[in-house]
């Protein structure tokens, strides 16, 4: 394992369990960021982007197993940042985005905070999807696949999180259950910063990785046991407020995100006329 001394830490971390379809490279490249990155390689490809990493290390599972193994291991070290991002590896986002959706949560006084999703890649639920007309949005619901978490917030729920567990499927639902479904200035989306969820259809590995681990059905499974021992229920994801946009930022914005809606109509079309020509 590669580890810094604890003066050199930098405020924040980033941890990531990193497989084949990695994006890690383009989130290292700046020397600017404000935070350290953390790869886990589950991958059966030794040292795979230890480069592009500031503590590393090698062990099979899912994102949250080792994280959860990390916590239990080197937890002094991880007490050293004031916030800790959960990433999937191959999120696409920029480094100055990056550093500056930790200092939102710093600033907004968050325990949770998750950048929206572009329509340029795959939305699983709505109230993700990347807004023209505001910048930060106040949610009672923060995804699985890069949420960035205060750490003693992070710390609490890992005391917590079961490692037999070995899915991610569902914990989105766990977290506001675990702080509480009652919290509307704790949680938020922010849709300055946001990032791309690449398409399957556009990533170089042959399915998704996350299937070597268990299959669909298999996650189902494991979410409902724990859903029934836990007391948890899948809550309809709301808005509680929002923060505006300046209109200078949103006419700037218009025409990329225009293209993300035209891109995004066109591509669910395409894959609808396949799914329809084999049926």
């Amino acid at each position: 394992m590669l580890l810094h001394g604890a003066a050199f830490l930098k405020d924040f971390l980033i941890f990531t369990s990193a497989g084949d379809s990695a994006n890690i490279k383009q989130w290292f490249v700046s020397e600017r960021k404000n935070y350290d990155i953390w790869v886990t390689n589950y991958s059966s490809t030794s040292l795979l982007n230890k480069e592009f990493s500031d503590h590393y290390n090698e062990r099979k599972g899912s994102k949250f197993q080792n994280l959860k193994h990390i916590f239990e291991t080197e937890r002094e070290l991880l007490s050293h940042y004031k916030a800790i991002m959960v990433l999937d590896d191959d999120i696409i986002i920029s480094p100055q985005s990056l550093s500056r959706l930790f200092t939102t949560l710093v600033e907004f006084d968050l325990w949770m905070l998750h950048p929206a999703f572009s329509k340029f890649g795959r939305i699983s639920h709505q109230i993700t999807a990347r807004q023209l007309s505001t910048k930060l949005r106040y949610t009672n619901y923060i995804e699985v696949g890069c949420p960035i978490f205060r750490t003693d917030k992070l710390f609490d729920f890992l005391s917590v999180y079961e490692s037999s567990m070995s899915s991610c499927y569902g914990l989105d639902y766990w977290f506001s259950h675990h702080f509480g479904l009652n919290v509307e200035d704790k949680y938020a989306i922010s849709d300055r910063d946001y990032c791309i969820n690449p398409y399957e259809q556009f990533k170089s590995s042959n399915g998704r990785e996350i299937n070597s681990l268990n299959s669909p059905a298999e996650r189902e499974g494991m979410w409902e046991d724990i859903k029934q021992r836990m007391g948890i229920d899948n809550f309809k994801s709301r808005e509680y407020s929002r923060l505006s946009n300046p209109l200078l930022k949103r006419v700037t914005s218009l025409p990329r995100f225009t293209a993300e809606v035209v891109f995004s109509f066109l591509l669910e079309s395409l894959i609808a006329f396949k799914q329809k020509f084999k049926s």
